[in-house]
This record gives C-alpha cells, structure tokens and sequence, in this order.
C-alpha cells in the first residue's frame, strides 16, 4: 500500500490529509449523495461493470449530473486501486449533489462532487466469525419502504442502519437485520440474507438492494443445481431454517449461527453454505469476471 492513501477528488489524486470537500456540500449536509463499493482481490476488480450499472442507475434516478461517465468512473477506480498499489481492496465510489450557491438551494442545479477512495480488503467478520457463524438480531426499526425511498438507491442516508446497528451490538449480537413495512424480512446494512429450508435457498425478492454479491450467489445456486425461491420470509422462518447466511462485498458468503436468541439447528455453516461460498472464492481466486488493475 502506499505510504499515504491516496484519494480521488474532483479530477485530481491527494494525499487523504489533502482531500478535503467543503462543509457546504450537500452530501455532508443533507445526506444527498449515492455511493457503490467494488472489490478488488488478486489485483481483480470482481465485477466491476455490475457496480458501474447500478452506479449508473442511482445516479439517474437521483437527477445528479456529475461530470464523469462510466468509462471515467472506470478510469478513476482503476487508477486509484493502482496508486494505493492495493491488490486486495474495496473502493468505493461517490457522487454527491455538490456545493450550493444559495442557502437554500434548487437541487436541480449541482456540480457533483466526485470521489474514489481505496483502502485495504476487509471481511464484515473476524475468523472465529467466519468459520464459526455469527449471531444476529433482528432490529425493531425498519427498513425504508419503496413509498418513501426505494431501497435500490444505493444511497449514504444510513442514520437508520447506524441506529439499528448500535442496537444490535448493544446487545451483544454481531450483526443485525431489519423486516420491512409488511414484516417481512428485508436486509442488513452491508449485506443481503439467504435462509435454506429442506434443501431449498430462499431471500427476499422484493424491497432490498439488488445486491451485486446477491445475485452472484444466485447464479452460483443456478450453476450448482440448488433449488431457489425469491420470495417473502418472515422472522419464524428465520428461526426454523437450516441454514442461513449473508453476503457482501466484504467476504462473499457469512454464515449465521443464531437469530434473535434462537440458534441454528443444523451445523453452522451448512453443507449449501459452504458449496457456494467455496464456489464464490474459486472465482475469486481464478479472476473470473475480474478487471485487472494493473493491466
């Protein structure tokens, strides 16, 4: 890694010491910005292109006009993952509304701000946590319901998952999901929930962020011949699983050992836990839908 990380800002690579955006801007003070995080892992950028769509589409439907296009958005990842001299990476990626001129402010005018910031691969889970299974709440906030804010903006509000997050590790949990406005379960922060029951993958279809991660996940169930339902699940169906785990970004595949106070019946992680995330990790390992950061 480089000595100091070096950051994208509006066309420019800085020392993080030196990239700095104003207090003004509306990313800092109305939470008005959308972000996505791709992977990096061997010196391959894990589907990056999906990111880049969903990216893409956040930015439309947010009416931002940042002055990068995709391939400049492409640029800038790739350059700042290789001046950080990072193999195994997550970058991140944001766009915001920008510094007004006014107080208060037409958000139909907005020069984005633009930024890429790259910092060392992590897991959401420590070792123990990963070869273990994790404990997990179910929270008593909610999720925003597509009335308010559709959950596939991918977006930098997150004082909900802050608060549901606190909650949970006040508790002594590890991690935390929420249900919807229906009580079905939704998703977790950083990540999308998979349940299996009687050999079958189950997740929520609807009201969550179309994860990159989870539909890998789905096409690796396809690729392996393990039957799956998008559908609703509720908490009870949470208790009474066989398996269940999470996925991400950060670590492909988390196993969870308990929900709520009720532990798991069958061994943690599960035979379909462990097949798909092995699979994940193959890919990984061989480059597969990977773009080269250094090329």
């Amino acid at each position: 890694m480089a000595d100091e990380t070096v950051v994208y800002v509006n066309g420019e690579f800085k020392p993080l010491s030196e990239a700095n955006i104003s207090v003004l801007d509306q990313g800092f003070l109305l939470g008005d910005a959308v972000f996505d995080v791709v992977s990096a892992w061997k010196g391959q950028l894990f589907r990056l292109e999906a990111h880049l769509q969903r990216f893409e589409d956040s930015i439309r439907a947010t009416r931002l006009t940042p002055s990068l296009d995709r391939a400049g958005w492409r640029d800038a990842i790739i350059e700042t993952a290789r001046r950080n001299n990072l193999q195994d990476a997550n970058i991140r990626f944001i766009a915001t509304r920008g510094v007004s001129k006014e107080v208060i402010s037409d958000p139909r005018v907005n020069q984005p701000t633009e930024i890429v910031w790259a910092a060392p691969y992590v897991f959401l889970a420590d070792d123990t946590g990963r070869a273990k299974g994790i404990r997990l709440m179910i929270s008593h906030l909610r999720g925003f319901s597509p009335d308010t804010l559709d959950p596939r903006y991918k977006c930098v509000a997150r004082l909900h998952f802050q608060l549901a997050k606190i909650e949970a590790l006040d508790a002594g949990y590890d991690d935390v999901i929420w249900l919807d406005q229906n009580g079905h379960v939704a998703e977790g922060p950083a990540s999308n929930l998979f349940m299996v029951k009687n050999g079958v993958l189950h997740t929520p279809g609807e009201g969550v962020l179309r994860g990159i991660t989870r539909q890998v996940f789905l096409d690796l169930a396809a690729r392996a011949k393990v039957p799956v339902r998008e559908c609703s699940l509720s908490a009870f169906d949470l208790f009474t699983a066989d398996e269940i785990f999470t996925t991400s970004t950060a670590g492909g595949a988390l196993s969870i050992r308990e929900v709520s106070g009720r532990p798991l019946a069958g061994p943690t992680p599960g035979p379909i836990t462990k097949k798909l995330d092995s699979m994940y990790w193959t890919m990984r390992e061989a480059g597969e839908d990977g773009t080269p950061i250094n090329s």
